[in-house]
């Protein structure tokens, strides 16, 4: 298989546990997520390698021989990206690493792996700075005079450092289950005319362009409401005052809860992505950062959207 057709490597990562363990709920508990989304992954990896991977016998999991190779593979390769990581140098990092991260990004997805990163570098004082939305983050002062690191999502247009990118995402309306089933309906994006978008940036530029890309004929935006912070965003979302736009990293939590749904099968990717933005001279503390957050993107992987042509 090509490189370029490798299944998501979260799904990998979700195999590769469950066929340790030969147990689904052990999997899950390791992974921290649900049996029915360990089952799930399953499932798609199968149906995507167009083979099984397990024998089920009764209560119990057996790998089919695919499946036993796959297992094989999949330890080797996750076992020498964890030497990389581990090979970080942590005690021979020191002093103090400043760093600026939106603050959805920082809540949903860096903090419940931030605990691994300390582990690495004990010996760095690590701060850790909350960025507004995507709108602020688009100033050219990013790192301004104290930050060593910044993480951002946009396009990478900021003169003040050099962009390394970190993961292209893609964008997709999410609402609450009550918005869901209310009236008038979401059968189609053509639909969205009818409901109220929560925006991110004042001038609603990411919902224009994903509603031209999905089809929606060209028209003044619906009611809206402008949220600066991100999680100001997703908390109006989940109380039902409208639909947002979001992507696995920033709903991914509460997409897996059942806070937030999906009313389209639709992904429309860059719109946007996540970027490393780095000063000219990069602090050993700021390198090793960079790496693990690019390691742990790639572990975490992203979840298969259906992407709009």
């Amino acid at each position: 298989m090509q490189k370029r057709h490798l299944p998501p490597l979260n799904a990998l990562r979700t195999f590769e546990a469950a066929a340790r363990h030969l147990h689904m709920g052990k999997a899950a508990d390791e992974l921290g997520v649900t049996h029915g989304a360990v089952s799930k992954q399953i499932v798609n990896l199968e149906d995507q390698l167009g083979f099984s991977l397990f024998q089920r016998l009764g209560n119990r999991l057996a790998l089919t021989d695919h499946g036993t190779k796959l297992l094989k593979a999949a330890t080797a390769a996750f076992d020498q990206l964890g030497d990389a990581i581990a090979r970080l140098d942590g005690e021979a990092i020191a002093g103090e690493l400043r760093v600026s991260v939106p603050s959805a990004f920082a809540e949903k997805w860096l903090i419940p792996r931030l605990a691994r990163f300390i582990d690495l570098v004990p010996g760095l004082k690590l701060a850790v700075h909350s960025a507004n939305a995507s709108y602020e983050a688009k100033a050219d002062d990013v790192l301004g005079e104290d930050l060593d690191l910044a993480v951002r999502y946009g396009e990478p247009v900021w003169k003040d450092g050099t962009a390394r990118l970190l993961s292209h995402v893609g964008s997709f309306p999410v609402c609450s289950p009550v918005l869901m089933s209310a009236d008038p309906g979401l059968a189609s994006p053509a639909d969205l005319r009818h409901h109220t978008l929560l925006l991110d940036d004042p001038e609603g530029t990411n919902w224009r362009r994903w509603l031209y890309r999905a089809g929606v004929p060209h028209g003044d935006l619906p009611r809206t409401i402008y949220f600066q912070d991100f999680n100001l965003l997703l908390a109006a979302a989940r109380q039902g005052l409208g639909l947002c736009l979001a992507d696995q990293i920033t709903a991914g939590e509460d997409l897996v809860r059942g806070h937030l749904l999906r009313p389209f099968r639709q992904s429309i990717e860059h719109l946007g992505a996540y970027f490393i933005v780095l000063p000219a001279l990069v602090s050993p503390g700021a390198r090793a950062f960079a790496e693990w957050l690019e390691a742990e993107i790639a572990l975490s992987g992203m979840p298969g959207d259906e992407p709009v042509s």
